[in-house]
């Protein structure tokens, strides 16, 4: 029974941030490739851990779509990584896009993958700041 009122509750607080705009930005729709490989991620996990790419801005979508690919392929290509190793990017344009989504594990802070989600700001916040 507690599983179906948290369930209502999370479809209820979705549905309230889909009515404020809030829409995440498929994997498909930024132009990312799929992964090689996913490993499942439990449903009851107890941390988001907030990240930084620590490269490049963006201010549109298309820029943004650019600088996903660009992480992804570092992840993938230069690390060897299955996919991209957040669960979700936040742009500078406000958008929030889909790395590996909900259902997978991220490769984003070491023993802390399996009990958590990855969510990274797109740029690098050692040197840019907010206005």
């Amino acid at each position: 029974m507690v599983s179906k009122v948290a369930l209502l509750l999370a479809i209820l607080v979705c549905s309230q941030y889909m009515a404020q705009g809030v829409y995440v930005i498929s994997k498909a729709e930024w132009g990312g490739r799929g992964a090689k490989w996913t490993v499942g991620l439990g449903n009851y996990l107890s941390y988001a851990i907030i990240h930084h790419t620590a490269g490049s801005y963006c201010e549109t979508r298309a820029q943004c779509n650019a600088v996903l690919q660009s992480v992804q392929s570092y992840h993938m290509d230069s690390l060897g990584w299955p996919d991209i190793g957040y669960n979700f990017l936040i742009g500078g344009d406000g958008n929030v896009y889909e790395g590996r989504g909900w259902n997978n594990m991220g490769a984003h802070a070491a023993e802390w993958n399996p009990y958590s989600i990855g969510i990274s700001f797109l740029g690098n916040y050692n040197w840019d700041t907010l206005e």
